[in-house]
């Protein structure tokens, strides 16, 4: 539970924060979403990055309650909840390290050389932050989403020289498109389930009750009544991330409560799925998605 809430919390600080990016010219800047790329013997991730040709910044995004303090003496970061105070990781240094091993990498690539920043953005408007005498440099690298745009104003305003001409910033575009690499982790051995663990069935879209019944024609649900079309392709696809990226006849039967080998080859196909095989030996694959999906999970305006 505690980790659900996380990566909501998460999710809907860039969810905020993609808002007010979508402000941000679609001519001057490239935006990424979730670029996750190899350096050296390791993966690292940032939540965005911003490219122009001037300059680029890379955000590390929170959704943090409460009270955080930075400490100057070790760089730490503490965070105040409810009357309880914990350390936690440094948000200021871990956008500083996505720049660092950004830069490493873009140079490695033979990339023209340019400004990297990086800020750390929370998202919670509510949170208090708070800085000791002699540390506030590193206020420098704070803000929320709301003032985020000013802040870009006012690097515009410092950083005015062009770093990159067109060619160099789509050369740079497509090396990060390239070698992004999405994390698929086993969501199964992550949470220590097995797929026995799985609820079967096909989750009704209004009450989210399981399993629904499929008959003449439509998926009906016994709890509200609610009808749909289509509200198997939902749980083929939490199939696929859950269990294994590929399914044949007689699974997706078992997996949706069919009992009619007949309705759930027509089911299967209506999806078009790509297909290996033959006859009873044809496997149903996921589909592929672009670099502009989700799956990718970057955004490139």
């Amino acid at each position: 539970m505690a980790d659900y809430k996380g990566r909501m919390a998460g999710f809907r600080g860039e969810k905020s924060l993609g808002f007010y990016l979508s402000m941000l010219s679609n001519s001057k800047y490239l935006i990424f979403h979730g670029l996750r790329l190899l350096y050296r013997e390791y993966y690292f991730q940032m939540d965005f990055f911003l490219l122009c040709s001037a300059f680029g910044i890379v955000l590390e995004v929170k959704n943090m309650s409460g009270e955080l303090s930075f400490e100057k003496e070790q760089n730490q970061a503490t965070c105040k909840r409810n009357g309880n105070e914990e350390r936690i990781k440094n948000p200021v240094l871990q956008a500083k390290l996505q720049a660092r091993k950004l830069k490493n990498w873009l140079r490695e690539h033979n990339c023209p050389d340019f400004p990297i920043l990086y800020f750390f953005i929370n998202s919670n408007d509510r949170t208090i932050i708070r800085t000791e005498i002699r540390n506030e440099q590193i206020t420098q690298h704070i803000c929320n989403s709301k003032n985020l745009l000013e802040k870009i104003d006012q690097i515009e305003k410092y950083y005015k020289v062009e770093k990159l001409n067109k060619k160099e910033l789509n050369k740079i575009k497509r090396l990060l498109l390239t070698n992004h690499t999405p994390d698929n982790p086993d969501i199964l051995k992550t949470y220590h389930l097995s797929p026995n663990d799985i609820q079967t069935g096909v989750q009704c879209p209004e009450s989210c009750s399981i399993p629904m019944v499929y008959k003449r024609g439509k998926w009906n649900c016994p709890k509200c009544n609610a009808q749909s079309n289509n509200a198997h392709i939902h749980a083929i696809h939490d199939y696929f991330l859950l269990i294994k990226p590929w399914i044949t006849k007689t699974e997706f039967c078992q997996f949706l409560h069919i009992d009619s080998p007949h309705i759930g080859l027509k089911l299967l196909k209506s999806m078009n799925l790509p297909i290996t095989g033959k006859f009873k030996t044809q496997v149903y694959h996921q589909t592929t998605i672009s670099s502009s999906g989700y799956e990718k999970r970057i955004m490139q305006r």
